[in-house]
């Protein structure tokens, strides 16, 4: 049960971690598509309305300001009712499927036995060829040894850190040395010079 978890979670399959996954990735496309149906016209809008203010304030005719303000109101109409408002009904809706999938008992049961810092593909990836290499014998085996990968790359990670650090502190004392060096040759000929 376990391994067909984890190939449907690498697979995307309609299991209950890809059907979230889904779902969170419809809802994420949403608010994007919200996000630029709020900018659509923007600028065009603000334009008109300053048109209609600025004939307003010139007194250029009530034909003009009327033109303009109602192209602005217009152009911020199609914008909320095109693109605003039916983003929002999207999102609406996603989130009620969101939490729908998320209060599934199957879906629970499965998250409480997969630990949430291996829910991403890379570690789900690697959990999966422990598993099905037989380098481990079932899933709570692979995050054993996964965690133990983890626990060297940090170490290994922290060593290369360290030895970076040295050689660049080798480099600093090995320049300061030089550069004194200098400064007492360079010392040594002034005194040289200043005594004759």
């Amino acid at each position: 049960m376990k391994r067909k978890f984890l190939v449907d979670f690498l697979q995307n399959k309609r299991s209950a971690t890809a059907g979230v996954a889904s779902v969170q990735q419809t809802l994420r496309a949403d608010q994007e598509k919200l996000e630029k149906g709020k900018k659509k016209f923007s600028k065009t809008i603000i334009a008109f309305a300053i048109l209609a203010v600025l004939t307003l304030l010139f007194q250029s005719g009530a034909a003009g300001v009327f033109t303009f303000a109602a192209i602005a109101i217009g152009l911020y109409a199609l914008k909320y009712f095109r693109y605003i408002s039916p983003a929002n009904e999207a999102i609406q809706k996603d989130q009620a499927t969101l939490q729908q999938e998320l209060n599934d008992p199957f879906y629970q049961q499965e998250a409480k036995e997969f630990p949430e810092k291996f829910y991403n593909y890379w570690d789900a990836l690697r959990l999966w060829k422990l598993v099905n290499e037989n380098r481990a014998r079932d899933l709570q085996e692979a995050f054993n040894i996964l965690e133990t990968q983890h626990f060297q790359e940090d170490q290994l990670a922290a060593q290369e850190e360290i030895r970076s650090l040295q050689e660049d502190i080798a480099a600093s004392t090995h320049s300061a040395a030089v550069n004194s060096g200098i400064a007492a040759v360079s010392s040594t000929i002034s005194a040289f010079n200043s005594r004759k």
